[in-house]
Protein backbone atom coordinates (compact mmCIF):
# COMPACT_ATOMS: atom_id res chain seq x y z
CA UNK A 1 0.00 0.00 0.00
CA UNK A 2 2.05 2.93 1.27
CA UNK A 3 5.69 2.64 2.24
CA UNK A 4 6.28 4.78 5.32
CA UNK A 5 9.47 6.77 5.73
CA UNK A 6 10.65 8.73 8.75
CA UNK A 7 10.09 12.47 8.58
CA UNK A 8 12.73 15.07 9.37
CA UNK A 9 12.48 16.95 12.67
CA UNK A 10 10.92 19.99 10.96
CA UNK A 11 8.74 19.75 7.90
CA UNK A 12 9.09 22.09 4.99
CA UNK A 13 5.86 23.47 3.57
CA UNK A 14 7.62 24.77 0.45
CA UNK A 15 5.79 23.47 -2.58
CA UNK A 16 6.91 24.58 -6.03
CA UNK A 17 3.84 23.23 -7.79
CA UNK A 18 0.66 25.34 -7.37
CA UNK A 19 -1.43 22.41 -8.69
CA UNK A 20 -0.64 20.23 -5.68
CA UNK A 21 -1.27 20.31 -1.96
CA UNK A 22 1.62 19.17 0.27
CA UNK A 23 0.29 16.74 2.88
CA UNK A 24 1.36 14.30 5.56
CA UNK A 25 -0.38 10.97 4.81
CA UNK A 26 -0.89 8.30 7.46
CA UNK A 27 -3.00 5.34 8.52
CA UNK A 28 -4.78 4.79 11.80
CA UNK A 29 -4.02 1.79 13.99
CA UNK A 30 -6.59 -0.76 15.12
CA UNK A 31 -9.25 -0.04 12.46
CA UNK A 32 -8.41 -3.03 10.24
CA UNK A 33 -11.82 -4.63 10.85
CA UNK A 34 -13.90 -1.54 10.18
CA UNK A 35 -15.30 0.02 7.03
CA UNK A 36 -12.56 2.69 7.29
CA UNK A 37 -9.67 0.23 6.86
CA UNK A 38 -9.35 1.04 3.15
CA UNK A 39 -8.76 4.76 3.76
CA UNK A 40 -5.64 6.74 4.54
CA UNK A 41 -5.76 10.19 6.15
CA UNK A 42 -3.85 13.40 5.44
CA UNK A 43 -3.13 16.72 7.12
CA UNK A 44 -1.81 19.80 5.32
CA UNK A 45 1.91 20.06 6.02
CA UNK A 46 1.49 23.67 7.19
CA UNK A 47 -0.44 22.41 10.22
CA UNK A 48 2.10 19.74 11.21
CA UNK A 49 4.94 20.51 13.60
CA UNK A 50 6.54 17.03 13.46
CA UNK A 51 5.97 13.31 13.91
CA UNK A 52 7.43 11.53 16.94
CA UNK A 53 7.46 8.04 18.38
CA UNK A 54 4.38 7.75 20.59
CA UNK A 55 5.64 7.91 24.21
CA UNK A 56 4.95 4.92 26.47
CA UNK A 57 3.13 7.22 28.94
CA UNK A 58 -0.04 7.60 26.89
CA UNK A 59 -3.02 9.86 27.40
CA UNK A 60 -6.18 8.56 29.04
CA UNK A 61 -8.88 9.12 26.46
CA UNK A 62 -12.58 9.74 26.87
CA UNK A 63 -14.58 9.72 23.64
CA UNK A 64 -11.36 10.09 21.64
CA UNK A 65 -10.01 13.14 23.48
CA UNK A 66 -7.33 13.28 26.18
CA UNK A 67 -4.42 15.30 27.52
CA UNK A 68 -0.76 14.46 27.59
CA UNK A 69 2.35 16.15 28.95
CA UNK A 70 5.16 16.28 26.43
CA UNK A 71 8.26 17.97 27.77
CA UNK A 72 7.17 21.36 29.05
CA UNK A 73 3.93 21.38 27.05
CA UNK A 74 0.52 19.91 27.66
CA UNK A 75 -1.26 18.93 24.49
CA UNK A 76 -4.65 17.60 23.53
CA UNK A 77 -4.66 14.09 22.06
CA UNK A 78 -7.25 13.61 19.33
CA UNK A 79 -7.79 9.92 18.60
CA UNK A 80 -9.80 9.58 15.37
CA UNK A 81 -10.10 5.82 15.81
CA UNK A 82 -12.78 6.38 18.43
CA UNK A 83 -15.06 7.49 15.57
CA UNK A 84 -14.93 4.00 14.06
CA UNK A 85 -14.26 1.52 16.86
CA UNK A 86 -13.72 1.38 20.62
CA UNK A 87 -10.05 1.15 21.58
CA UNK A 88 -8.93 -0.06 24.99
CA UNK A 89 -5.83 1.77 26.21
CA UNK A 90 -3.96 -1.48 26.87
CA UNK A 91 -4.56 -2.61 23.26
CA UNK A 92 -3.52 0.61 21.53
CA UNK A 93 -1.06 -0.27 18.76
CA UNK A 94 -0.34 3.32 17.63
CA UNK A 95 3.39 3.76 17.12
CA UNK A 96 3.68 7.45 16.21
CA UNK A 97 2.15 10.75 17.18
CA UNK A 98 1.68 13.59 14.70
CA UNK A 99 2.06 16.92 16.49
CA UNK A 100 -0.03 19.60 14.79
CA UNK A 101 -1.64 22.97 15.34
CA UNK A 102 -5.34 23.62 14.89
CA UNK A 103 -6.55 26.66 12.97
CA UNK A 104 -6.91 28.46 16.31
CA UNK A 105 -3.29 27.58 17.19
CA UNK A 106 -3.94 24.84 19.76
CA UNK A 107 -1.16 22.23 19.94
CA UNK A 108 -2.49 18.68 19.52
CA UNK A 109 -1.32 15.11 18.98
CA UNK A 110 -2.83 12.50 16.68
CA UNK A 111 -1.93 8.82 17.29
CA UNK A 112 -1.18 6.92 14.08
CA UNK A 113 -0.20 3.40 13.03
CA UNK A 114 3.14 3.84 11.25
CA UNK A 115 5.49 6.66 10.29
CA UNK A 116 3.66 9.15 8.06
CA UNK A 117 4.67 9.96 4.48
CA UNK A 118 5.03 13.34 2.80
CA UNK A 119 2.94 13.42 -0.42
CA UNK A 120 2.05 16.22 -2.82
CA UNK A 121 -1.58 15.58 -3.81
CA UNK A 122 -2.69 16.84 -7.20
CA UNK A 123 -5.67 19.18 -6.76
CA UNK A 124 -7.42 17.47 -9.69
CA UNK A 125 -7.65 14.23 -7.65
CA UNK A 126 -9.61 15.92 -4.83
CA UNK A 127 -13.37 15.60 -4.62
CA UNK A 128 -16.06 16.43 -2.08
CA UNK A 129 -17.48 13.63 0.05
CA UNK A 130 -21.30 13.61 -0.06
CA UNK A 131 -22.84 14.98 3.13
CA UNK A 132 -25.18 12.00 3.54
CA UNK A 133 -22.23 9.58 3.46
CA UNK A 134 -20.29 11.68 5.99
CA UNK A 135 -23.25 11.76 8.39
CA UNK A 136 -23.93 8.01 8.24
CA UNK A 137 -20.25 7.05 8.57
CA UNK A 138 -19.34 9.53 11.33
CA UNK A 139 -17.11 11.58 9.01
CA UNK A 140 -18.36 15.04 9.96
CA UNK A 141 -14.73 16.12 10.51
CA UNK A 142 -13.74 15.57 6.86
CA UNK A 143 -15.34 17.03 3.74
CA UNK A 144 -12.94 16.04 0.94
CA UNK A 145 -10.94 13.07 -0.24
CA UNK A 146 -8.28 12.45 -2.85
CA UNK A 147 -8.18 9.48 -5.19
CA UNK A 148 -4.47 9.17 -5.96
CA UNK A 149 -3.52 6.84 -8.81
CA UNK A 150 -0.65 4.41 -8.31
CA UNK A 151 1.69 2.76 -10.76
CA UNK A 152 1.92 -0.92 -11.74
CA UNK A 153 -1.85 -1.46 -11.75
CA UNK A 154 -2.25 -1.00 -8.00
CA UNK A 155 -5.57 0.33 -6.76
CA UNK A 156 -5.65 4.11 -6.24
CA UNK A 157 -5.05 5.42 -2.73
CA UNK A 158 -8.18 6.81 -1.08
CA UNK A 159 -7.06 9.62 1.21
CA UNK A 160 -9.42 11.51 3.51
CA UNK A 161 -8.21 15.10 3.81
CA UNK A 162 -8.38 16.54 7.33
CA UNK A 163 -8.39 20.30 7.71
CA UNK A 164 -9.66 21.00 4.21
CA UNK A 165 -12.74 23.17 4.73
CA UNK A 166 -13.04 24.80 1.34
CA UNK A 167 -15.56 24.25 -1.43
CA UNK A 168 -14.22 22.32 -4.43
CA UNK A 169 -14.21 25.47 -6.58
CA UNK A 170 -11.64 27.08 -4.27
CA UNK A 171 -9.24 24.14 -4.27
CA UNK A 172 -7.63 25.21 -7.50
CA UNK A 173 -6.38 28.54 -6.16
CA UNK A 174 -6.30 28.54 -2.34
CA UNK A 175 -4.08 26.85 0.24
CA UNK A 176 -5.63 24.39 2.65
CA UNK A 177 -7.00 25.35 6.06
CA UNK A 178 -5.91 23.75 9.30
CA UNK A 179 -8.18 21.67 11.48
CA UNK A 180 -10.80 23.69 13.34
Amino acid sequence: MLTPSPLPQRLSSLNDNPNTIRTIVFSLADIEHTSMAKYLFALPVEAVEKAIVYPADRAILKDGIGMMNLGEQTLTIVDLRQKFTSIESDRDSSKFLILFHTQSGEFCGLPIKDAPVLIDIDRDTIRAIPLAYREVNQLSFVSHMAIVPQENGLEPLQILLLGLNQPQSQLSSSPTNYLN
